[in-house]
């Protein structure tokens, strides 16, 4: 189904953007300059990323026109991809984030469910795999890239802990090889312990992994026995039931 309620995408956005500066500012684990620096760097970063979707919407999409959700989906962008980095980059680190993060979404989403394999295979109508899987694992990386050593306090560990908060541009390339590490272990080990809970949901329970394509076709009608969005006719027909099955006394 299209979007049809913009006014709910709107206020879920909203409380989205809001609550991750909790989620965020929160990380440092007390309130100071870092969770302060982690509050502003994920506004920071989720403008740049809004700003840069609607951009790349005006320039190079076939429409050449931007649009909301595409500008909700920017947002997102920029939510998940500074995640990773909040309390470790500066203001420019966030910018930069912000913006390649949402180009790289932006770029996969309209090419690889086209020609891409198995992107063009996969049902991902909330685009999930797009803002949160490639955003984060972008912005993983580029915090490997752009941590910045001054914007963390370590409290109680002296002048020179041995926690590490360097990326690759302030002198420690190894911090790279580390969330590229850590980005590969997060995907293989999401990947077969996937595969395991489908296998036992297939030869445990006996349950189909796949409905056949004519029950997909008719959507939540065929799956839970009701429309989520129905249409007029539905409605209507609804409302003629609901009227004979109480009718109005007489008087009344």
């Amino acid at each position: 189904a299209i979007p049809n309620n913009l006014l709910f995408v709107a206020v879920g956005a909203g409380i989205l953007w809001l609550g991750w500066n909790g989620f965020n500012g929160g990380d440092p684990y007390f309130a100071g300059a870092d969770a302060a620096a982690a509050i502003v760097n994920t506004n920071l970063a989720t403008a740049v990323a809004m700003l840069t979707w609607i951009v790349m919407d005006m320039t190079i999409s076939a429409e050449k026109k931007p649009t909301f959700l595409g500008a909700l989906n920017g947002m997102i962008c920029g939510l998940v991809g500074i995640t990773p980095a909040a309390g470790y980059v500066n203001g420019f680190g966030a910018i930069v984030i912000g913006l390649v993060c949402s180009a790289i979404v932006w770029v996969a989403w309209y090419y690889l469910p086209k020609y891409v394999w198995p992107f063009n295979r996969v049902d991902d109508a909330l685009g999930v795999v797009y803002t949160h899987g490639f955003a984060g694992l972008f912005g993983g990386l580029l915090t490997g890239l752009l941590a910045d050593p001054n914007m963390i306090v370590y409290l109680g560990l002296g002048k020179n802990p041995s926690i590490s908060g360097t990326g690759l541009f302030y002198g420690h390339p190894h911090q790279l090889l580390v969330q590229l590490e850590a980005a590969l272990t997060i995907i293989i080990w999401d990947a077969v312990v996937t595969f395991v809970i489908l296998m036992v949901i297939k030869h445990v329970f006996r349950m189909k992994l796949r409905l056949p394509d004519d029950v997909l076709a008719i959507g939540d009608v065929a799956v839970h026995g009701e429309e989520a969005y129905p249409s007029d006719e539905l409605i209507g027909v609804g409302a003629s039931m609901a009227d004979e099955a109480s009718p109005t006394p007489p008087g009344g």
